[in-house]
C-alpha cells in the first residue's frame, strides 16, 4: 500500500447526438401516398387552437382593461368635480358666517348704544 502512488486520470467521454433520417423511419416498402398523417394535422391544430384560445383571451382582457381604465377616469373627474363644487359651498359658508358674526357684533354695539 504503501508503494502505491496517485496517477490522475482523464477519462473522456463524448457523446454523440442521436441523428433520425427519413430513411431510418420510413421504410422503402411505404410511398408518401400511403401514408396518413392525420394525427399530424390534430396536433397542429390543437396548437393553434390554444394559441388563438390564448390570443382571444388576451383581447378580452385587454378590452376589460380600457374599460376599467376609462371608468376610473370617469371616477376621478367625478371626485375632482365633488372636491371643487365641495370646497366652493365651505368658502361660501366661511364668508356667510364671518358675515353673520360681523352682523351680530355691529347688533351687539347697536344694542349697548341704545341701552346707554
Amino acid at each position: 500500500m504503501n508503494d502505491m502512488q496517485e496517477e490522475p486520470v482523464s477519462k473522456i467521454l463524448v457523446k454523440t447526438p442521436l441523428c433520425l433520417t427519413a430513411r431510418s423511419v420510413i421504410p422503402s416498402a411505404v410511398h408518401a401516398r400511403d401514408l396518413d398523417l392525420t394525427w399530424l394535422n390534430k396536433i397542429n391544430f390543437k396548437l393553434a387552437s390554444t394559441e388563438l384560445e390564448l390570443m382571444q383571451r388576451n383581447t378580452l382582457l385587454e378590452r376589460e382593461n380600457k374599460q376599467l381604465k376609462k371608468e376610473l377616469l370617469e371616477q376621478k373627474l367625478l371626485l375632482l368635480e365633488y372636491k371643487t363644487s365641495t370646497e366652493a359651498k365651505l368658502e361660501e359658508a366661511r364668508i356667510r358666517e364671518e358675515n353673520l358674526i360681523r352682523s351680530n357684533e355691529d347688533f351687539n354695539k347697536e344694542m349697548k348704544q341704545q341701552a346707554e
